[in-house]
C-alpha cells in the first residue's frame, strides 16, 4: 500500500470525510509543487528564466522547468517531489503510531 494511501486511511479512521481527505491531499500536492518551484527558481540563471518565459503554454513552461531543474541539480524532479510526499507520509504515520501507543 502506498504511504499516502495509509495517510488517507488514518484520516478516515479519525473521522475525516472523503471530501476533507481529498482537500487535504490536494493542499499537500500544492505545497509540494510550491516547494519544488521555489527551489528551482532560486538556481536558474537569467538565461534559464528567459527560456521559461518564452514558452508558449503553461504545460510547456512546466516541462522546461523540470528539464532545467534536472540540468542544474542533477536530480530527477519527479523523484524529488515523490520524496517530499513519502517523507511527509512517514512522519505522519510515525506520529499516528506514537499517538496510538500512548492511548
Amino acid at each position: 500500500m502506498n504511504k499516502l494511501q495509509q495517510v488517507a486511511d488514518i484520516l478516515k479512521q479519525k473521522g475525516s470525510t472523503d471530501e476533507q481527505i481529498a482537500r487535504f491531499l490536494a493542499e499537500l500536492t500544492k505545497a509540494n509543487f510550491a516547494k519544488f518551484y521555489t527551489a528551482a527558481m532560486t538556481m536558474f540563471t537569467d538565461e534559464d528564466m528567459a527560456t521559461i518565459e518564452a514558452c508558449t503554454s503553461e504545460e510547456h513552461a512546466n516541462e522546461k522547468i523540470k528539464e532545467l531543474y534536472q540540468l542544474r541539480t542533477g536530480k530527477n524532479p519527479q523523484e524529488e517531489m515523490q520524496k517530499f510526499l513519502d517523507d511527509f507520509a512517514i512522519g505522519f504515520i510515525a506520529e499516528y503510531e506514537k499517538e496510538r501507543a500512548a492511548a
